[in-house]
């Protein structure tokens, strides 16, 4: 036991009393929500400090959003309470500005600013009604407004939504300075991996606390899947273990009580031997029912299909799908781009780059014919099919239920199409609801398996990730993993872009650049991705291959295949990276 001096303990005293009137941002208490049958969370209780960097994760419609609101007082908990201590600064994921008001009356912003420099907004941007704004420009100013306000907590709700890439990487920036307490709701991975400390993750009625970034949350999330597997399996063998016991058991008793009854049983050992013997086996059959009782009953555990599907088409494929020469667009005065000259191989992943209004969709749509170019030629294979999941999804019937869309003329089989969907996260019966029911999310995920079945040999993609949460942008990126034709997408998702593409198209100064490379490569020539960077991801490699080194040395021969296939991976990669900075 450790005693103190009445000086210590007033010292003491006085250090818990500045923690909790200091450091606590937030304290919630038994917070508990549900909408009609649904319970999104229960008895929830957590104490936020300064210096606190949440990230808010889990699939779409768990609640996320939900406790954002909590928090900040627009909607009530069923039970709880929550407690705030500081000023909050809030971006909700919806931001409605009243259409005719100019935004230098609408907007708490400074002139000149230096964040709104570094923001990238244009010089006559002030002077314009909140109405003519793009959804990228509201969130530069909502965000330049907060920060200049100097809140002791900054709430963010998808706050990457409609911005480019360098937008968000301002917003990291600017994230990064900040020392207060941060909760955002993100799905974009690279942002989670660069502003947080800690996850709260909810999913299924369930939420969960995680110290460390999203990949440190993600790979904590494989371990408990790992162990809770080996627990479920444990709990299953033991059970037939003991289930079969308790029948062998029964067996026994029955057959030794036939005994009993047979005359000539007496007379060797004695009157109700055999009987007594199958009370007693009876009786051990009953107890090994009572363990099987006692069992500690362990669920299966949730877990996503995984698509492997063969998106490849019998048809002969020239080298070359698309090429362009000397191709320039403008709308009236204003140049996108000139001098374009560019091919598409068979095979290949192109990512289309670029900031906002530059032209990344025009130059799409000009592959598809919808739009035509101001100059120059456009030569397209006789035998492309192309497949186009454009921004807005409008091509879907609203009547028709998800199955029977994607059925549609697909000619696989109806096993495979729920298989397909199943991998989508479409389970069971929900296959079975209507378009018209369906999230923005939802209505993607379902266009994506209408083109993964429709034998397109490209597929043309704009903003493949929008509306899409973290679960469902991984399910696209693995299904485009397993894609042979060619894809140009765009995207502002930095994490999507470096697992799918190995080209990256610029669109810059009125003019496209190559870069035949992935998203690193891109970084690094671009100077954005110093040497110091790709030596702490050579060494974060280094150490997952050391991991799975000493995870192949016991691994049972039914694992042994897919770990070396990630170790080959990995030496591939760092390789790959040790490389770019010799």
């Amino acid at each position: 036991m450790r005693c103190y001096t009445v000086k210590a303990l007033r010292i003491i005293v006085s250090i818990k009393t500045y923690r909790v009137n200091i450091l606590i941002t937030i304290r919630i208490r038994d917070l508990s929500k549900s909408y009609e049958d649904r319970v999104l969370f229960e008895n929830f209780s957590m104490d936020i400090y300064t210096g606190d960097r949440i990230g808010i994760v889990g699939p779409n419609g768990t609640g996320k959003t939900t406790l954002l609101k909590l928090l900040i007082g627009d909607l009530e908990p069923d039970k709880g309470y929550v407690e705030i201590f500081g000023k909050i600064g809030y971006l909700p994921q919806d931001l409605i500005l009243p259409e005719d008001i100019p935004v230098k009356e609408y907007f708490k912003i400074s002139e000149p600013s230096p964040i709104l420099r570094r923001m990238n907004l244009r010089k006559d941007i002030f002077d314009s009604p909140c109405g003519t704004l793009s959804g990228g420009e509201k969130i530069k100013l909502k965000l330049i407004e907060i920060l200049e306000d100097k809140p002791s907590i900054i709430i963010l709700d998808e706050p990457t939504n409609h911005l480019d890439m360098r937008g968000i990487e301002t917003l990291e920036e600017e994230l990064r300075k900040f020392d207060g307490t941060l909760l955002i709701v993100s799905h974009d991975r690279f942002l989670l991996d660069k502003a947080i400390n800690k996850v709260i993750e909810i999913d299924r009625g369930k939420i969960s606390i995680y110290k460390g970034n999203y990949t440190y949350y993600s790979e904590k999330k494989k371990e408990e899947l790992g162990r809770a597997w080996e627990e479920y399996e444990d709990y299953i063998n033991e059970r037939k273990r003991l289930e079969e016991a308790s029948r062998r058991a029964k067996e026994r008793a029955r057959s030794t009580g036939r005994v009993n009854e047979r005359k000539d049983s007496f007379c060797r050992y004695g009157k109700d031997f055999y009987g007594k013997k199958a009370s007693k086996i009876a009786k051990i059959g009953k107890a090994i029912e009572k363990r099987i009782e006692r069992l500690e009953v362990k669920e299966k555990p949730f877990e996503e299909q995984h698509i492997k599907v063969d998106f490849s088409t019998s048809d002969e494929i020239p080298d070359t799908i698309i090429q362009c020469k000397d191709l320039v667009k403008s709308f009236g005065d204003k140049l996108l781009f000139k001098n374009v000259n560019l091919s598409t191989k068979n095979g290949q992943k192109i990512a289309l780059l670029g900031d906002n209004g530059v032209g990344k969709t025009t130059l799409l749509r000009i592959f598809l014919g919808k739009e035509k170019p101001t100059a120059g030629s456009i030569w397209i294979s006789q035998s492309a099919r192309i497949g186009y999941l454009e921004q807005e999804i409008n091509l879907l019937n609203p009547e028709n239920m998800i199955i029977d869309e994607v059925k549609g003329d697909a000619k696989s089989d109806i096993t495979t199409i729920r298989t397909l969907l199943g991998c989508l996260l479409f389970i069971e019966d929900e296959v079975l609801k209507p378009i018209k029911s369906l999230s923005m999310g939802e209505k993607v995920r379902v266009t994506l398996a209408k083109l993964i079945l429709g034998g397109f040999n490209i597929l043309l993609m704009d903003e493949p990730t929008n509306f899409l949460d973290i679960n469902s942008r991984e399910v696209i990126e693995e299904a485009l993993k397993w894609y042979r034709g060619s894809l140009i997408f765009v995207s502002h998702d930095r994490y999507f872009v470096s697992k799918v593409a190995d080209t990256i198209w610029e669109i810059e100064n009125c003019g496209i650049t190559v870069y035949p490379g992935d998203y690193e490569y891109y970084l690094f020539k671009k100077s954005r991705l110093k040497d110091g960077d790709i030596k702490d991801k050579i060494l974060l490699l280094e150490v997952q291959l050391s991991k799975i080194s000493s995870e192949l040395d016991r691994a049972k021969d039914t694992e042994k295949e897919e770990l070396n296939k990630s170790f080959l991976a990995l030496i591939k990669e760092i390789n790959r990276l040790k490389a770019m900075i010799r």
